[in-house]
């Protein structure tokens, strides 16, 4: 096993790591109404390398990519959350960008594993060490039944076909170490064949017989990174994960959600400073406070109120269309009754009541799910949003955080310039790269041992 852990200041201290989720005109469902808003510029795949490239003047450790394969994703009033095929758009970010890793999503329930492994491979190769995979099982049926299943599997199969991809792609990534290219020119030997490894893998979700024809790069295997909220998605994070995006409209929820990751880590025989925790963040950035909430004020009006109750009724599989704004709201089943996404359900019940246990009106829940569907959302000045994140962070309720900037471009270039900054004031965040590779920027160590 490896003593890997979380990159960390010339004094021992740790530092809080940054990723953005570069999500289609921003994380508020209705930052793709605004006036300035162009499809042209979104449909660019400059518009996204731009965002990594200020990503990279920010220091951040990753640039991230989620993945839909469906024309529509949740509704057509909401904007959809890729474009572009996830690793194709990476490799051209890759050509634009230097030291930021990149992160995208793929489906182990929607691909095989022996052309995930070629790709991630391949853009490890042609980043220099700076890919990384966001392993997820999907959550749409609509998915599924484009590549001719009837629907999704049960979670426990979904996630038994995970655990079992993910073994693969490890393997698949060590039977071409770099050492095997010998290029002998004297007695005319390229490829020495007796370094490289072959599975003979016959197993309940797959069979694979053979070699992966791409070698490692000098900084090892991509990183595997998790999005993991149910029992089954967190242990798939704690056994094979280097990071996972976390869950926590609360800093106590978070902590919560921490603490039960890295218990997770530790009983798969890892030190729980193996996996990083990055918990979703919702950005709203002002010169002032007054300022940042009047912004999300606007960003909030522009969608109207049966929109917003139809993403209520999505969240929790209730039908709110009739619901006022000053109706309570209705009480909320366990989770153990809910079939839908359990983290974001899980962050319903968590807004839907106050610290004293009274239900908020629907009025108030509309307003706390507006930005960032339940997750952790600060509005306020740059300051302001640097003490919070440093209290998150300080309190064990993340390693860092994935940023989900409310509006974009603007939202993380003000980001990079504003809070940035105070997070290097406040002694939490680095001031330079001192790694090229996105492993070298999460962790001390170039090599995740199972």
């Amino acid at each position: 096993m490896t003593s890997e852990s979380h990159a960390s200041a010339p004094d021992g201290e740790r530092l809080l790591h940054l990723n953005l989720f570069m999500r289609l005109y921003g994380h508020h469902p209705s930052a793709w109404q605004r006036p300035g808003a162009s499809a042209d510029a979104a449909f660019d795949p400059d518009w996204f390398a731009d965002l990594a490239m200020t990503c990279e003047r920010g220091l951040f450790d990753a640039v991230f990519l989620a993945d839909s394969q469906q024309a529509i994703y949740q509704r057509a009033d909401v904007s959809t959350a890729s474009l572009f095929e996830p690793l194709t758009l990476l490799s051209y970010i890759a050509a634009k960008t230097s030291r930021i890793g990149l992160i995208g999503t793929v489906s182990s329930t929607l691909h095989h594993p022996v052309n995930v492994a070629r790709s991630m491979a391949s853009l490890h190769l042609l980043s220099r060490g700076r890919a990384g995979i966001n392993l997820v099982t999907s959550q749409s049926d609509a998915e599924p039944r484009l590549h001719g299943m009837p629907g999704l599997p049960d979670p426990d199969a979904r996630y038994g076909r995970a655990r079992e991809f993910a073994e693969l792609l490890f393997d698949l990534w060590d039977t071409y170490p770099q050492s095997a290219i010998l290029m002998d020119k004297v007695d005319e030997v390229f490829i020495d064949e007796a370094a490289l490894g072959r599975i003979e893998h016959s197993g309940q979700n797959f069979r694979v017989s053979g070699t992966l024809n791409v070698p490692q790069t000098s900084a090892g295997r991509p990183l595997l990174v998790q999005a993991g909220a149910s029992p089954q998605g967190r242990d798939l994070a704690a056994q094979y994960a280097e990071a996972i995006y976390g869950i926590g409209s609360t800093i106590e929820d978070a902590r919560d959600y921490y603490e039960d990751i890295k218990r997770r880590t530790v009983a798969h025989g890892r030190p729980e400073s193996a996996i990083t925790v990055l918990p979703g963040v919702v950005t709203v950035i002002g010169e002032t406070h007054a300022e940042a909430v009047d912004k999300k004020r606007y960003l909030d009006s522009l969608k109207s109120l049966p929109k917003q109750l139809d993403t209520l009724s999505g969240y929790i599989s209730m039908d709110c269309s009739h619901l006022d704004p000053n109706d309570v709201m209705p009480e909320l089943p366990p989770i153990e009754e809910f079939a839908g996404p359990k983290g974001r359900y899980v962050m319903m019940q968590t807004l839907s009541v106050d610290d004293d246990g009274r239900r908020v009106t629907v009025g108030e829940m509309l307003g706390r799910i507006s930005a960032g569907g339940g997750h952790f959302t600060c509005v306020g000045t740059a300051d302001e949003i640097a003490d919070e994140l440093v209290r998150w962070f300080d309190g064990r309720a993340a390693d860092g955080f994935n940023i989900n900037a409310s509006t974009l471009p603007e939202g993380i270039e003000e980001f990079v310039d504003l809070v940035v900054p105070a997070l290097q004031e406040r002694g939490v965040y680095r001031t330079e790269y001192t790694s090229e590779t996105i492993r070298g920027h999460f962790t001390q160590t170039k090599e995740f041992v199972r």
